[in-house]
């Protein structure tokens, strides 16, 4: 039973502030979703061992039998979930801390919600990382995406935040619409949810048929890593504050649809069609926010957008069959991501969180000097610059992508080059120029700093164990010498290139804007896919429906029951004709009074205060921990 504290160290922790977080204030609050994230880490570590020698499989509570089969609440602990876990309660540790410093100046102003959020989001991504059936993945999938809601727009006052944190909601409905049938439809195929029985089946089931609930649960996947065409909220999602955009980045939200597909990867496997769909997905994601931010401006989105093709990337490895490079490029990503993010946070921080754009600031590397250093380690890491961690992991995917097709290699060469020269601009505009910012920056505080220090040792040194995450899985990776030149030219051409245009100015940035301003705006607009969604597809529906009511309600409807009043009602002399007039009328027009009435009464539920639907949450999770508890007895 100790392997299910890694599970609940996050849920006590989320539990004790949501009921005690005003009482006991801010920074308990803050501590005690530090030690929910450090207990949940070490339990992990300990774990961690006998889980890479043989997977252990607990049950933990079963509730609803279904003929042969019973719903039940589990935890699988194997190589892949063991050192996912520990990445993502390390990583996540880190930035509660980190969190502290940040959050400062919203100390008074019940900020203990912030911190219980972030516990519940540990738990709901550690659920969908340990479960041992689609049933619990699918629970922590809709918690990850209920803790986001309510993070993202954690700054309800700002209406960019509040409509970021709905679209990123209704985004996420779209794609778990696809994994409930998925989930739906593995239970009809398998007659099981549970993950390794469904494993030792995929062989007995028509490919065809696998190949669908391999899709479905891929639809899923797409929706909560922000890929093509359900893309457009994880850039707004920066609306957020930093610890947050950090957390989805890096150890929770957006790495789960990656995780999902190497977790149920025997699946895809037998049905090397759904693979191809992986792999054009993994692709277009990966060029397209490459391009994307390239343009952008905006401190947070331009790493948001290097997410997308970062996880792009990652399904380009699992689209090719090479699982291992995809995790391995996950885990490392976790920490030059989160470094970045925290980097950029403390930049923000230093301006009192009035500066997002990164040509409101310049020549910071005098002020912030560790801050500096942070965001260099990461962009390093990130630009595939050897010996750091994102080499390693992105040699990987390279030599898979070569390994597949020429052009599939080319493709990936191509965005690990505008990966450098992107995160590179958004540095040396940032760290190095003139100043243009009146107020004078400042260096975070060391609350802030060492989280980022760690993250930055584990950036530089992490892709050492590559050899060891290799043979962890049964698949060993080597190096392979040309694809390192490749990958090296490529990573310092794409630095040069922004060196030469925002340090040198060589050519002109301003000029070159001029002449390439088409250009720039498509690819600041993401091609206009986003315009495309609210302007066109929204804006659209919202009329269709508004046009649908004048006409079909206001006119054909009522206009129809007040003819046939008019007409009938005052000159017939059968009484059997103006009954059913009425009830025409009682049916048409009582049925939605009835509607509008009930649901005048019973809305009064959604109160729209957070704190209201926290309540209902916690006496939710506390009546189920109560069950678990008992029947455990």
């Amino acid at each position: 039973m100790e392997h299910a504290l890694i599970l609940f160290s996050p849920l006590v922790s989320f539990v004790l502030v949501g009921l005690l977080g005003r009482r006991i204030g801010d920074l308990a609050s803050a501590i005690l979703t530090i030690l929910g994230g450090a207990f949940a880490f070490i339990f992990s570590l300990q774990a961690l061992p006998k889980a890479l020698q043989n997977p252990i499989h607990i049950k933990l509570y079963e509730f609803l039998p279904l003929g042969n089969y019973t719903l039940s609440l589990g935890i699988y602990l194997d190589a892949l979930s063991s050192i996912t876990t520990s990445v993502v309660t390390f990583v996540a540790t880190l930035i509660f801390i980190y969190s502290i410093g940040y959050m400062e100046n919203l100390f008074g102003q019940w900020t203990y919600k912030f911190y219980a959020y972030l516990s519940l989001f540990l738990f709901a991504m550690l659920l969908i990382v340990l479960s041992d059936n689609l049933l619990g993945i699918f629970v922590g999938w809709e918690g990850v995406g209920l803790a986001s809601y309510l993070l993202i727009g954690y700054f309800h006052t700002q209406k960019k935040a509040t409509n970021a944190s709905l679209e990123a909601f209704v985004l996420n409905r779209i794609g778990d619409w696809f994994f409930i049938f998925g989930v739906i439809f593995a239970f009809y195929l398998f007659g099981s949810l549970e993950l390794p029985e469904i494993f030792q089946k995929t062989q007995s089931v028509d490919k065809n048929l696998l190949g669908l609930c391999a899709l479905l649960l891929f639809g899923g996947s797409v929706g909560k890593s922000g890929q093509l065409p359900l893309h457009t909220w994880l850039p707004n999602a920066m609306a957020g504050p930093t610890p947050v955009s950090a957390l989805l980045h890096a150890a929770t939200m957006v790495a789960a649809g990656v995780y999902l597909v190497a977790r149920v990867y025997p699946v895809f496997e037998s049905a090397p069609e759904s693979l191809k769909v992986v792999l054009v997905v993994g692709s277009l994601t990966a060029l397209f926010a490459a391009l994307a931010a390239t343009s952008h401006t905006d401190i947070k989105k331009i790493i948001a957008f290097s997410t997308m093709s970062q996880l792009g990337l990652m399904y380009v490895a699992l689209g090719v069959g090479n699982k291992v490079a995809a995790m391995f490029h996950l885990t490392t990503h976790a920490f030059f991501k989160a470094l970045l993010f925290l980097a950029a946070g403390s930049v923000i921080h230093s301006f009192h969180h009035k500066v997002h754009d990164i040509y409101e600031v310049g020549a910071l590397k005098r002020y912030m000097p560790v801050t500096y250093g942070m965001f260099l380690v990461g962009a390093l890491a990130l630009a595939g610059v050897f010996p750091l961690s994102g080499f390693w992991s992105k040699d990987m995917i390279l030599a898979s992508a070569y390994g597949m097709s020429f052009a599939l290699g080319v493709l990936v060469s191509f965005v690990s080059l505008l990966t450098a020269y992107y995160i590179f601009r958004e540095f040396f505009v940032m760290f190095y120029g003139e100043e243009r910012s009146e107020e004078e920056p400042h260096e975070s505080p060391p609350v802030m700093l060492v989280p980022m220090l760690v993250l930055a040792v584990f950036a530089v040194f992490a892709g050492f164990a590559h050899g060891v995450y290799s043979e962890l899985f049964g698949h060993k990776e080597e190096l392979h010498l040309n694809i390192a030149l490749i990958s090296t030219f490529v990573a310092l051409t794409g630095i040069a290139l922004a060196y030469m245009v925002f340090v040198r100015r060589s050519p002109d940035p301003e000029k070159l804007y001029q002449a390439l301003k088409p250009l720039h705006t498509t690819l600041k607009e993401q091609f206009f896919t986003e315009k495309l969604y609210h302007k066109v597809l929204a804006a659209g529906y919202m009329n269709l429906s508004k046009g649908l009511f004048l006409v079909v309600d206001r006119v054909m409807i009522d206009g129809f029951i007040n003819l046939l009043k008019h007409v009938f009602l005052k000159g017939t002399r059968f009484l059997w004709m103006k009954l059913d007039i009425k009830v025409v009328d009682l049916l048409v027009n009582g049925l939605a009074k009835l509607a509008f009435k009930t649901g005048n009464k019973t809305r009064n539920i959604q109160t729209g205060l957070l704190n209201n639907y926290v309540t209902f949450l916690l006496v939710g999770i506390i009546i189920i921990l109560a069950v678990i508890i008992l029947s455990l007895r």
